[in-house]
């Protein structure tokens, strides 16, 4: 038998930061892209055919702006990513470890909130800079402190604000909560038991999306209930690291995949698949890259950096974007869109870095006293 190469197999550190690496940049283009022009939006949260068809029109009328264009509808499956990352990397590190839950909460807070207060901090003073300290303290601290506590996943007119991302700290504290329930668990067999999981919280979505949506209008993917399944892929495939899977099966697992993903983007009822197929796809396609990208030096140095600074890039690019995307839609063009994207990766870059600098400074100083 031989085995899958690019999906089963043991990710290395090295092959993780590439690999997170890869997701951020997706994230944060998207994330500065879709503001930019026409955009065909995205089905991230809510399923709208409208969209799919805005998405093949435009690449049909402008062939040119295929980057931004893509880049808007799907770059955002980078987010995934992250989860089955954090349900594979968070098996590997606690599943032979004898911790207990609350020890395993608090380790993983711990290492979460110094970037996320650091982040914070760093935002307030940024837009005390454009608007005015008074300003910003009376217009977004409340609802700063609702988004680094997760309660504003709760709110729906609050879950973007004041940071539009950062809907995503309240999912992964979700996540941090459960994770142990699930990765610590001995009355099952641990394999089936995760795969009840994946199939388990489909249904949940299936069941509950639309009521949830309709009666208190908030979205099931804003919550750590839409995106278990691709955590516990995350968690299966740690499981699985060590066993051997024939090449046809993981040939086979991937072309479903990439079926139902297409389809999910236009039928609802598939829609729900369409996180877990696209971060089938993603796996595998990105660990090929990443395998390309690790013999040239450069490359590699660079994606293995942006891997460790990550969570940096992912805090601050929600806050930088609006004076660059203000410029983009003057007079707006598809080459302009894309350079001041550059632009905007580079700036996000070396913000993400001061802070991650900062951080670094404040725990050393901690860990002394």
């Amino acid at each position: 038998m031989h085995k899958s190469t690019y999906l089963w197999d043991e990710i290395s550190i090295k092959e993780t930061n590439r690999l997170r690496a890869f997701a951020i940049l997706l994230i944060i283009t998207h994330n500065f892209l879709h503001w930019v022009m026409n955009s065909p939006g995205e089905n991230e949260f809510h399923f709208s055919p409208h969209k799919v068809k805005l998405f093949t029109d435009s690449l049909w009328n402008t062939p040119l702006d295929a980057i931004r264009i893509i880049s808007t509808y799907l770059g955002h499956y980078g987010v995934p990513v992250f989860f089955f990352l954090s349900g594979y990397g968070l098996t590997i590190k606690y599943q032979k470890q004898n911790t207990t839950w609350l020890s395993f909460v608090t380790k993983r807070l711990l290492a979460l909130y110094p970037a996320v207060i650091t982040a914070a901090i760093g935002f307030l003073i940024y837009e005390s800079i454009r608007s005015g300290f008074s300003l910003t303290i009376q217009t977004h601290i409340k609802h700063l402190l609702f988004q680094i506590s997760g309660i504003s996943n709760f709110i729906p007119e609050l879950i973007y604000k004041p940071i539009g991302p950062w809907w995503f700290i309240g999912v992964i504290v979700q996540f941090y909560l459960i994770a142990p329930l699930i990765i610590k668990q001995k009355k099952w067999p641990q394999k089936p038991f995760l795969i009840t999981i994946i199939i388990s919280s489909l249904i949940i979505e299936w069941l509950l999306a639309e009521t949830l949506d309709k009666r208190l209008s908030i979205s099931i993917n804003h919550t750590i209930i839409g995106h278990l399944d691709v955590c516990a892929l995350g968690i299966l495939m740690a499981e699985l690291k060590k066993h051997t899977i024939h090449k046809t099966t993981a040939i086979t697992i991937l072309a479903a995949s990439t079926i139902i993903f297409i389809l999910g983007n236009f039928h609802p009822s598939l829609w729900i698949l369409t996180h877990l197929t696209a971060t089938i796809i993603l796996i595998s396609s990105l660990r090929y890259a990443s395998r390309l990208t690790k013999k040239i030096n450069l490359i590699d140095s660079f994606l293995i950096t942006t891997g460790k600074l990550s969570i940096y890039l992912f805090l601050c690019n929600g806050y930088l974007r609006k004076p660059l995307i203000q410029y983009a839609e003057t007079n707006p063009t598809w080459w302009k869109s894309i350079y001041l994207c550059i632009i905007f990766v580079i700036i996000t870059y070396i913000w993400a870095l001061l802070l991650k600098t900062i951080t670094q400074i404040i725990q050393k100083k901690i860990n002394r006293t």
